[in-house]
């Protein structure tokens, strides 16, 4: 055998044994699955701290995003996670929009007119404080801005929508929304 052949076989004896240490390895002192097992016990670590149980068995029928594509009847959303440890891929949502579909646009109210309604209901609330029967009759909060019907074709790529399903959308990438409020 020359020179050449022997180094060819030390590499190649060399390479099949790290391999194989390597594997044995992994499965010793790793696990079998190590990228799910790594998953599984980040998502048990979190549900421990308590960062994580008001979501866990949570029904989700509204979302909010940035829009990032209309075309046709959908909407390409991205959303931030409902979850820390939540499938990426859910960050991105596709919004079906069909006849039945309503579609909202805000717009704000003139500041003026509304800090008025603001200081008339916060004097109500201040005389009311004193008569607590009496705070039930009273009326509805001052909304900063005006709801108006609008249509598909209202919304536009960067703009923030609410999106209302009646389904539970926690992990549906795709769905159909029954209201759309757009910001």
């Amino acid at each position: 055998m020359n020179k050449q052949t022997t180094i060819i076989i030390i590499v190649l004896v060399s390479f099949v044994l790290g391999f194989v240490s390597n594997n044995i390895y992994d499965k010793q002192i790793k696990g079998d699955d190590t990228f799910q097992a790594g998953w599984d016990a980040a998502k048990q670590r979190l549900a421990e701290s308590g960062f994580t149980p008001m979501m866990e068995g949570m029904e989700i029928v509204s979302i909010s995003g940035t829009v990032q594509e209309v075309k046709d009847n959908k909407i390409s959303l991205k959303i931030n996670p409902l979850e820390p440890l939540a499938d990426p891929e859910l960050d991105n949502r596709i919004i079906e929009i069909d006849e039945n579909t309503k579609i909202y646009q805000l717009t704000q109210r003139d500041q003026e007119q509304y800090q008025k309604e603001m200081e008339e209901f916060d004097k109500i609330i201040m005389e009311q404080m004193e008569n607590p029967e009496a705070m039930a009759e009273l009326g509805q909060y001052p909304e900063p801005y005006t709801k108006e019907e609008a249509s598909l074709d209202n919304i536009q790529v960067d703009q923030l929508i609410t999106v209302e399903a009646q389904e539970n959308i926690k992990d549906v990438k795709q769905f159909k929304a029954i209201e759309i409020t757009v910001q």
